[in-house]
């Protein structure tokens, strides 16, 4: 069993880097926008920041398709932890049903449909998704990068961060608004492995192996650490 699981996970990291050389750029998500935001919690099911922070956010197309054609789009989220440790939240677009919310699903707005974490995490003695959605009252954003900067500059957007049980509710937990273009932000490499609070745990275990040689990969393939 462990020689299967290293056998595949060399397999992934070889393919992710591959892919990442080829492109000269993330193998999954290579092209996005970073954007200035803050957080704020209104449940206390989650580690949130006890008050509103300032957070980086990314927006991006999953398998990097031009202009506004169909993608699985990505939003990545880094919040700042009690130390030096930040915390990194990836999302895709995908359903919301039990078998729904782990799979991506195409989509041709920013600002319809939900993103979620695919995959639970075990935060305690519970597994937990990670969803969101924008506020019913955003506009319509076409799924093109493009198209950020203009429909931000109208006007902030905002997304609603839930909590998805294991009987399928999903129950709000923060509110997520980004504001602006960030471009004088650094580029993170947003890395939820890595990254995260202390008892927060991806689902299964060897999901979690694969995803970080997935991550190694893809940074190995465009030349950083």
């Amino acid at each position: 069993m462990g020689f299967g699981r290293d056998r595949a996970g060399t397999v992934v990291t070889l393919g992710f880097r591959g892919l990442a050389a080829l492109r000269r750029a993330r193998a999954f998500h290579p092209d996005g926008l970073l954007v200035h935001g803050e957080l704020q919690g209104i449940a206390d099911d989650l580690p949130w920041p006890s008050e509103p922070v300032a957070v980086l956010a990314r927006l991006s197309k999953g398998a990097g398709t031009p202009g506004r054609l169909p993608d699985a789009l990505g939003l990545a989220v880094r919040v700042p932890g009690p130390g030096s440790t930040p915390w990194d939240i990836t999302l895709t677009t995908a359903g919301h049903g039990h078998v729904g919310r782990m799979l991506p699903r195409p989509a041709t707005t920013w600002t319809r449909g939900g993103f979620s974490s695919l995959a639970p995490y075990r935060w305690g003695d519970r597994l937990v998704w990670l969803g969101a959605w924008a506020d019913p009252s955003s506009p319509r954003v076409p799924g093109a990068l493009a198209d950020l900067g203009p429909a931000l500059t109208a006007g902030p957007l905002r997304f609603v961060l839930r909590t998805g049980r294991e009987d399928g509710r999903w129950c709000d937990s923060a509110v997520l608004t980004v504001r602006e273009v960030a471009a004088d932000a650094s580029r993170p490499a947003f890395d939820p492995m890595v990254n995260h609070p202390v008892g927060w745990e991806l689902c299964p275990r060897w999901l979690t192996g694969l995803r970080e040689r997935a991550y190694a990969g893809s940074r190995a393939g465009r030349g950083t650490s």
